[in-house]
């Protein structure tokens, strides 16, 4: 994970070997980090040679670029990066959420892990075949809060726990899958063709009632539920995703501020200047200004 504008913040807790002394006996752990971002932060095109990257959504969202490609992650969801793999936040960006991010050594070498040859080959194997975004459940949390409490153990028997928990992390992030079954699998059809609705119309404005009506459960089942699926409430799920768009269109094409504004439904330009800050942290025009900064920045350098 490349540095942000929210390296000070309270929420923010690390250990990198960049920085801290090495866990003694494994070597394989490079860094392990959490973070609370209550605005958008920035996070530039970085890689990590030699090494896995593993970024959890505890809440709210997050976005990333790799290869050309962009990734949508929410509660519950983790994304990786392999040895080499540039990548970034969206638009250069990570939105507000609250995450875990683990760097480790790609299982390659002898006794990785204290793990005989067989069963380095079989993570490895697992790891390869990982889907880039998967949804694990929340409850790797625990695995995540686990590691961090070994690592920060005064024992002689520290490298032992904390080789044991970074290894129960790895099988929870490789091994798990969504925890849905409280949630009925109808009904989760219907909230994916909601969510791709707001994708692909993000100037539609449902109330919760009129989504409720169409996923055709009440009103408190369908907020509950689909807070449960995405991290978010729907109202505020549905406004990120009309900011994520704005942030697109400021940076893909001349429209003028105000005339984005109306294109996603909202009222004036000033409110939409609100929002925009409220998620971002910065204005649509500031935005704009950073972004062409950056492009002439690039090109500079080409």
């Amino acid at each position: 994970m490349g540095k942000t504008d929210a390296d000070k913040s309270k929420a923010r807790w690390t250990f990198n070997t960049e920085i801290d002394p090495p866990v003694q006996r494994v070597p394989e752990l490079v860094m392990l980090g959490s973070d609370e971002l209550r605005k958008a932060a920035p996070l530039y095109e970085h890689q990590h040679p030699g090494c896995f990257e593993f970024v959890f959504i505890e809440r709210g969202k997050a976005s990333w670029e790799l290869e050309g490609s962009l990734f949508e992650t929410y509660a519950g969801d983790l994304f990786h990066s392999r040895p080499g793999e540039k990548h970034s936040g969206g638009f250069n960006a990570i939105e507000p959420c609250k995450f875990w991010w683990l760097i480790i050594e790609a299982p390659h070498r002898h006794a990785w892990l204290g793990l005989p040859p067989e069963e380095t080959r079989l993570i490895s194997d697992a790891i390869e075949r990982l889907q880039r975004v998967k949804q694990i459940g929340l409850f790797a949390v625990q695995s995540f809060q686990k590691l961090k409490d070994a690592i920060s153990l005064e024992s002689p028997l520290r490298s032992v726990a904390v080789r044991s928990a970074l290894l129960d992390t790895l099988l929870a992030l490789i091994q798990s899958g969504a925890r849905t079954d409280t949630i009925a699998h109808d009904l989760l059809h219907h909230y994916d063709a909601l969510i791709a609705r707001m994708e692909r119309e993000p100037e539609w404005r449902p109330t919760v009632d009129e989504l409720a009506m169409t996923a055709g459960v009440s009103s408190s089942h369908f907020y509950r539920t689909f807070q449960a699926y995405t991290g978010e409430a729907p109202t505020a799920f549905s406004e990120r995703l009309r900011v994520k768009e704005a942030c697109r269109q400021l940076t893909d094409t001349e429209h003028s501020v105000t005339d984005i504004a109306y294109r996603l439904g909202y009222a004036s330009s000033q409110h939409f200047a609100t929002v925009f800050k409220r998620f971002i942290g910065c204005t649509p025009s500031q935005w704009r200004i950073s972004g062409s900064a950056r492009d002439n920045s690039s090109r500079s350098r080409g």
